[in-house]
């Protein structure tokens, strides 16, 4: 508020985040002479609180479906537990303040509910300030699907139309699209209908949602919630009804009247649109959040995205930095079709293009939500990832080894190649005269140009299993009439050496046992008895960055074909000298290839003989922990709370501790049996890669 009255704003839009709906927040800015661009803080205290709007629509409007629950106000959990089983279970314990999904979670039988409920009321502080929560009947075959509205200060209130959002991860909305083909006319109306009068009743100004539940066996609708601010998801609605929401938010603040705008009067849905949530987080790993730096971000191009039909909303680049301080999202795409069917091929090909490099993140996860045929069924429920998470967590591309085994030649292409991209002033060397990839045993096939290019990809048959490929490329000898953007490559796949806990006279047998047999496969000729790939560099375009400035981050684009596939990539990977200074260990180059025929980025690493055989001693040094005795913290996290004491029995799969990073909780559950250990306590931080807890 104080920069707003030092720069002389007139008046303030909260954006969509929990700030909009603070009523305290909504009074200081009016109090303070500006326009909050927003609803009435009654209205907030009201119909923005799941208790407080329950109790308000009983008394005001008895009709109103709502869901069974208790509408008591205790927080002990004995009497919460007793309404429970008067419900009947499943149960869902809501934070009464919350939204997004925080402060929420289903009780299956008595015995969850006081962990449960302390967990909930725990977040629901740290979210909205409050912990009250409240206790509603857990409908398993539900759709969530909201109402837009937007009323004036005039006693006008217009609906906008429905929202289908039933694609949920921990209670939170990953997909969202308009309109939902579930519903029929008649249902719609009423839900508009039901929506418009809720808002009137309090005569609630600007815009917000009215939240439904609508059970898919019978049909009937239950009012949820009001979320008293514009949604993250509000675009969709946009693209189909062709009107400006935040235009008439402002319109609406400003004391204008919705009668006079022919626009609203007579508002249709148009075509289909769909929303998807881009979050920094990794399915495989129960969408665990992740953080780190965005090397490469890259919309889809102008051909997908041409005109009005693709809309990316997000405050990333290449360079930004995915911090643990804040909500896992890190952009939203919108897309815009003249039916459903085609919504959802368009939406998975700009996913599919759309680079973002250096980070994990649930793209590849929501390609196969849009291409599973449970989605493809206008009936989908909020069980549709729960139910369906084995299928939705295997890549569409699972099932082309060949296309995963070809692209390990690329990261070879790429660095054989990058003198062309580095100034000419940085390619001073020792011996610098001397021809490129010259050997002075030019007959030892040992000398032969090659390298070990290891793929760090999803290539596991169960659900979670994430490992690496290694595969020695082999290039054949280059005719100097070829011209040099063709060329052929062998491709031999080396299998991995197991870490020991042995000796280290052990350990070095084994470096030397995989080097040999390498070595065996150059000199015998097995290492080409594979199949040949014939590759062709089809479009490159320049790079981008400075080799010169470390961290510095080079991108480019390249089309190459290989064996008659072709295969665009987009590449970022670190600057690298052109050569190693003397006295320096030669570690390997990074490679990063976004693949828009796989949907998603993968790491490589190239390795030279000599580097991969440092690598691999340095891997079999380590001591492995093969039944996880040890957790690490996976990020800079904070300790909410430990569940054992130091010595106690813990069992593997049991709950010890509870951590947060980027605003979500986060149990910590051991793998094993044995006596529980720690040295942390409630309120510290702990930093990435210490150990969090062990099972002695």
């Amino acid at each position: 508020m104080k920069t707003a009255l030092f720069t002389g704003a007139q008046a303030i839009h909260p954006g969509y985040g929990y700030l909009s709906e603070n009523a305290e927040f909504a009074n200081g800015v009016r109090q303070a002479g500006l326009i909050f661009i927003g609803p009435s803080a009654s209205a907030m205290s009201t119909l923005g609180d799941k208790r407080s709007s329950k109790v308000y629509l009983s008394k005001n409007a008895p009709d109103v479906p709502l869901i069974p629950g208790f509408s008591g106000s205790s927080q002990d959990d004995e009497a919460l537990r007793a309404a429970a089983q008067q419900i009947g279970f499943p149960v869902m314990l809501k934070a009464s303040a919350g939204g997004g999904g925080k402060g929420m979670r289903i009780v299956r039988e008595a015995s969850q509910l006081k962990e449960e409920l302390e967990r909930a009321q725990s977040e629901a502080q740290r979210s909205f300030g409050s912990s009250d929560c409240i206790l509603e009947k857990y409908i398993e075959s539900s759709k969530h699907v909201e109402i837009q509205i937007l009323g004036d200060s005039h006693g006008e209130v217009v609906s906008f139309f429905d929202r289908d959002c039933s694609v949920q991860r921990r209670h939170q909305k990953v997909i969202e699209e308009t309109p939902c083909l579930f519903l029929t006319d008649d249902i719609r109306k009423r839900m508009s209908a039901t929506a418009v009068r809720i808002a009137k009743l309090i005569g609630y100004e600007n815009a917000g949602t009215v939240e439904f539940v609508v059970d898919v066996k019978t049909g009937h609708f239950y009012f949820l919630e009001v979320n008293a601010r514009l949604q993250v998801e509000h675009p969709i609605t946009e693209e189909v009804t062709g009107i400006d929401l935040v235009a008439l938010q402002l319109f609406a603040a400003a004391g204008g009247n919705l009668r006079s705008l022919p626009a609203v009067q007579n508002i249709s849905q148009l075509g289909h649109a769909i929303e998807c949530r881009l979050c920094a987080e990794d399915p495989q790993k129960n969408f665990f959040p992740e953080h780190g730096k965005v090397h490469l971000w890259l919309p889809a191009t102008d051909e997908l995205a041409a005109g009005r039909d693709v809309r990316y909303e997000t405050a990333i680049q290449s360079g930004s930095s995915v911090s643990i301080y804040f909500d896992s999202m890190i952009a939203k795409i919108v897309v815009w079709a003249p039916t459903r069917a085609l919504a959802i091929e368009k939406m998975a090909k700009v996913l599919a293009h759309t680079a973002c490099v250096g980070v994990k993140t649930n793209q590849l996860f929501m390609q196969s939500c849009l291409l599973s045929r449970a989605f493809h069924d206008p009936t989908y429920t909020t069980s549709f990832i729960p139910a369906n998470i084995d299928k939705l967590l295997q890549p569409p591309w699972s099932q082309k080894p060949e296309v995963q085994t070809m692209l390990s030649i690329i990261p070879g292409l790429i660095v054989r190649n990058l003198s062309n991209f580095i100034p000419a002033t940085l390619q001073k060397k020792p011996f610098g005269s001397v021809r490129k990839q010259f050997r002075n045993q030019r007959y030892d096939p040992v000398s032969a140009h090659c390298e070990i290019v290891t793929n760090f990809a999803w290539s596991g048959e169960k659900q979670g299993d994430v490992s690496s490929i290694k595969q020695m490329c082999i290039w054949k000898p280059q005719d100097r009439n070829i011209p040099k953007n063709n060329g052929e490559a062998y491709l031999f796949e080396i299998e991995d050496s197991k870490s020991s806990q042995e000796t280290s006279a052990v350990t070095a047998t084994q470096v030397s046992a995989q080097y040999n047999e390498i070595s065996q496969a150059l000199r015998s000729g097995k290492a080409m008895d594979s199949k040949t790939y014939k590759l062709n560099i089809d479009l490159w375009h320049p790079a981008e960055g400075s080799p010169a400035v470390v961290e510095s981050w080079l991108s480019s684009t390249l089309q190459v074909s290989i064996n008659g596939t072709k295969i665009l990539a987009h590449v970022s990977l670190p600057s690298a000298r052109p050569h190693t200074l003397a006295g320096e260990i030669d570690r390997g180059q990074r490679v990063f290839c976004h693949l828009p025929m796989l949907g998603t980025f993968v790491e490589f690493k190239r390795d030279t003989l000599l580097s991969f055989a440092e690598s691999i001693r340095s891997v079999a040094k380590e001591k492995n922990d093969p039944e996880q005795k040890t957790i690490m913290a996976p990020m800079p996290c904070k300790v909410l709370s430990i569940l054992k004491n130091n010595g106690d029995e813990v069992e593997s799969g049991q709950s010890v501790m509870v951590i947060e990073s980027m605003k979500m909780e986060v149990s910590i559950a051991v793998s094993v049996s044995g006596k529980f250990e720690t040295n942390w306590k409630k309120g510290d931080a702990v930093e990435e890669g210490k150990i969090l807890c062990s099972v002695v």
